[in-house]
């Protein structure tokens, strides 16, 4: 079985010999070592097309690739999933970004609750939007999750498609995140609202009550915040067999 060919992120993707940007080039030519005559495939997160490419010439100045016609990315995520996850200390987001990417999560937001500590400004979301990038890649996704400016809870419920069905993550809630997930609409876009560390407030849970977004358990264990992210979409993954297409 031969191995999937290297995939390289690039914005726009136009059919013909294109030089490659210098960070892409870089990428190519001195991290991977492909040659002239070698092929990848160039995807565009921002619009979901890829398109198969060939090293045309790699000089010491310039490295240029002819571009095939570009086409939708072969591997997507089915569903909209949209998670307002509660920014942890440290690079907790960073991790709960990559995971999300990998699982399928066609936006996050970056949440700003109450009991939250870390309080980033937007100039994080271009890191996120790299780190995103990069596990798309990876991951061998054609697209690459909508990544939010920071927000308090009201702005992020209040952004929320009145049609989405919502989860909000509480360990006293009655009913399972399992049982939710097997009654959400093949369909439907899906809400995950996950606290930070220390979770979210009774306030805050009963705001989410309150635009529809239905309290759900997950397991009896306390799970640190950036581990409730893969939990919760793992679960919706494996719900949805393979939840990409």
């Amino acid at each position: 079985m031969s191995p999937a060919p290297l995939r390289v992120p690039l914005a726009p993707i136009a059919p013909g010999l294109h030089p490659l940007p210098p960070d892409a080039a870089t990428y190519v030519v001195r991290v991977h070592r492909l040659r002239e005559g070698d092929g990848f495939v160039a995807f565009d997160p921002e619009r979901a097309v890829e398109a198969d490419a060939i090293l045309a010439s790699v000089g010491r100045r310039d490295v240029t690739a002819r571009f095939g016609e570009p086409r939708a990315a072969s591997l997507r995520p089915r569903r909209r999933v949209t998670l307002i996850q509660g920014v942890g200390k440290g690079d907790k987001m960073d991790a709960v970004v990559r995971d999300a990417t990998e699982l399928g999560a066609t936006r996050i937001v970056p949440l700003i609750a109450a009991r939250s500590i870390a309080r980033p400004g937007a100039d994080r979301c271009e890191r996120w939007r790299r780190i995103a990038i990069e596990a798309a890649r990876q991951s061998g996704r054609g697209d690459a999750p909508r990544i939010d400016p920071p927000a308090d809870l009201v702005a992020a419920l209040a952004s929320v498609a009145a049609a989405a069905t919502g989860l909000c993550l509480a360990p006293a809630a009655e009913a399972s995140v399992g049982a939710r997930l097997r009654a959400l609409p093949a369909d439907a876009e899906a809400v995950f609202v996950v606290g930070p560390e220390g979770g979210l407030t009774e306030e805050e849970i009963d705001a989410c009550a309150a635009a529809g977004i239905a309290r759900a358990r997950l397991g009896r264990l306390t799970l640190r915040t950036e581990t409730v992210c893969a939990a919760v979409l793992g679960a919706l993954l494996a719900l949805s067999d393979d939840g990409a297409g």
